[in-house]
């Protein structure tokens, strides 16, 4: 097992995406902690898990010191934290940026900004102690190359691509590394509400010249190998996962839910 005794902590892991991870990071023998907002979410993972070693904590990214917290407690059970995936975020009401409302605006950049922020400051200096750890920001494929309604979520993706980037700069002195995934459309995740509609799960294949969405199992497996041993000269880096979307898009999905209208 490639994670035997690594200790892994996961933001927004009790569901969608960050639970795949989570539940692949433990088939590979890592011991997992994950967060999220959701109780019910959170509830629900313990007792999937209950026999498996994990922690779950009821504490938001924004928190800081209920993050300190979370660190805290997952030192005192397992001694060290080797990897953070940080994969909690929102994605904003699709909008013109003219339209967007500020508590829209702040809501964003307060999660997916602020709080991987947050997360990578407490376990990063945990990591510097220690002498080695590894990041891995969840970026978009939209944040790189934007795009018409997703402003406030673009800008906030593309940040955390750069702060990996400049934090590799940083701590690799340390033995920290740091490095992001941009994504494409993937079929689970916050996702999942558009996929049950015919139109858009047509239109959001289209996006791609592979005529698809990008699978969890493939994000999953991206985000493993680049906390594993073998990628560790991966560094800085932002690996864009969107099926050769880049450079493809044929129609904004603004226009196409308005049109829908």
């Amino acid at each position: 097992m490639k994670f035997q005794d690594k200790v892994v902590f996961i933001t927004g892991g009790a569901r969608g995406l960050g639970k795949a991870m989570a539940k692949a990071f433990l088939d590979e023998g890592a011991r997992v902690a994950v967060n999220a907002r959701n109780k019910e979410s959170l509830a629900k993972f313990s007792e999937e898990f209950k026999t498996s070693p994990v922690l779950a904590f009821d504490v938001d990214v924004t928190d800081y010191e209920g993050m300190e917290n979370v660190l805290k407690t997952v030192v005192d059970r397992w001694g060290k934290v080797d990897i953070l995936v940080n994969n909690a975020g929102i994605v904003n009401p699709l909008s013109p940026a003219e339209k967007i409302k500020k508590e829209t605006f702040d809501q964003v950049i307060d999660i997916n900004l602020k709080g991987v922020f947050y997360a990578t400051q407490i376990f990063g200096q945990k990591m510097i102690e220690q002498g080695h750890g590894r990041i891995i920001n969840i970026s978009s494929q939209i944040g790189l190359f934007g795009e018409k309604g997703f402003l406030p979520y673009a800008v906030t993706k593309n940040a955390v691509a750069v702060m990996a980037r400049s934090l590799a700069q940083e701590w690799s002195r340390y033995g920290v590394t740091l490095c992001a995934v941009a994504p494409g459309f993937i079929a689970g995740g916050m996702n999942e509400g558009a996929i049950r509609k015919e139109a858009l799960l047509d239109y959001l294949s289209k996006r791609a010249p592979l005529n698809r969405m990008g699978k969890v199992e493939e994000l999953v497996a991206t985000v493993l190998f680049l906390a594993s041993p073998k990628a560790q000269f991966i560094n800085g880096e932002t690996i864009v996962m969107d099926g050769g979307m880049t450079g493809y898009i044929q129609q904004p999905f603004l226009d196409m839910i308005t049109k829908g209208k």
